[in-house]
């Protein structure tokens, strides 16, 4: 279990790593790249040249309450990741957070991966909400996209969406609302589409200082330096590269804290800062 920390104004940030799943080559995570074109990230691989991502959400204390930035990848197992399963539920207990405390849950996009623990089976095997008490929100594209077939994406995002994600809709309990809205006070959509048509990170402010919760704009450190990469889950990898280089213009010009879910914990909480060419990520390194 791995968390990141960090008082943050009003607020206190947990990053959460889920799980991890097994190292994979980083050329087939990222179509195009090459062997040579790692070799300056390679502090970002490991030991033998593997891609692994943290399958990570956030979690958010401050004056609105608790709230969870996505769910994780669930208890598991799941067979696509080798039967990986999640610590999420651990995690937040050791932070003091029960599941009843949980005041909303954001999901950034629906992507199997941060949803998985949305849902979890009662007593009789019936999906049921994780957080009894949560409001659960999305973006009204990203409800389109998937509630319209979520064309283009793989079999396991679309088997977690019916486990995770259909039975909130049926029960009433999943609040569709309006890209770039407030879904909660002192909470923004920041719309930035590529992974998914409806992606969304949140945009938190506290006492004059921003903070971008960016899901999927990345999934890996060096795609701050080298942003015309697109991992292999984008939906549309044109739009992923522009919304990438507006959000490294804006960040890295206004000082906005950013936090990657697919960032090493440590690495997930950080800055984009100019270099001689483009940018690059500057962590702040708050691994508890």
């Amino acid at each position: 279990m791995r968390i990141s920390r960090l008082d943050w104004g009003d607020f206190e940030i947990a990053g959460i790593a889920d799980a991890r799943p097994a190292p994979v080559d980083p050329c087939r995570s990222y179509p195009g790249t090459t062997t040579a074109d790692w070799e300056p990230h390679r502090r970002w691989l490991t030991a033998d040249g593997g891609f692994q991502p943290d399958l990570g959400c956030f979690l958010l204390r401050g004056p609105m309450g608790v709230v969870l930035v996505d769910a994780g990848i669930g208890p598991g197992p799941v067979p696509y990741l080798g039967d990986v399963g999640g610590c999420l539920m651990t995690a937040l207990a050791s932070l003091g957070v029960t599941p009843a405390d949980v005041d909303a849950v954001l999901f950034t996009h629906l992507h199997f991966d941060h949803v998985g623990w949305a849902c979890v089976p009662d007593a009789q095997g019936r999906p049921c909400p994780a957080f009894p008490r949560a409001r659960y929100v999305v973006g009204a594209s990203e409800w389109a996209f998937w509630s319209g077939g979520a064309k283009g994406v793989l079999a396991h995002h679309r088997e977690a969406y019916a486990r995770a994600i259909q039975p909130l809709a049926d029960a009433g309990a999943l609040a569709v609302v309006a890209d770039g809205s407030s879904p909660v006070a002192g909470i923004t959509y920041a719309p930035m589409p590529g992974n998914t048509p409806g992606h969304q990170g949140l945009r938190v402010e506290s006492g004059g200082a921003r903070a971008l919760f960016a899901a999927d704009l990345c999934h890996c450190p060096a795609q701050v330096a080298a942003p015309l990469w697109s991992h292999r889950s984008d939906v549309d990898p044109e739009a992923g590269r522009r919304s990438r280089l507006d959000v490294f213009a804006a960040c890295a010009q206004d000082d906005t804290l950013l936090a990657f879910g697919h960032f090493p914990r440590g690495a997930d909480l950080g800055h984009v800062r100019r270099a001689q060419t483009g940018w690059r990520w500057e962590p702040l390194g708050a691994a508890a």
